[in-house]
């Protein structure tokens, strides 16, 4: 991966995607929500949040990695983890 990712804009991008798998509100997800406790969420549409978040980043986690992955802080440091991996 060539480009620079920077924690802020992988975190909205997080954020974002999950609002938009779930139909709720951007405002609703902070940093630190606990995403199993959003509006709709259930383990199938928060996994396809990471899917999505791992096209966008072209990056592939372990399935381990997931399962402890509790907020969208979490997700976005494991994309900087994973993308600075393949750096």
């Amino acid at each position: 991966m060539t480009m620079s990712l920077q924690e802020s804009a992988v975190l909205d991008e997080v954020r974002a995607q999950t609002a938009k798998e779930l139909g709720i509100d951007l405002s609703e997800i902070a940093d630190e929500t606990v995403l199993k406790e959003l509006p709709g969420a259930d383990s199938v549409r928060l996994l396809r949040v990471v899917a999505q978040i791992e096209r966008v980043y072209d990056v592939e986690f372990e399935d381990e990695d997931i399962f402890d992955v509790r907020t969208p802080r979490q997700l976005a440091t494991l994309v900087l983890a994973q993308a600075g991996a393949e750096a």
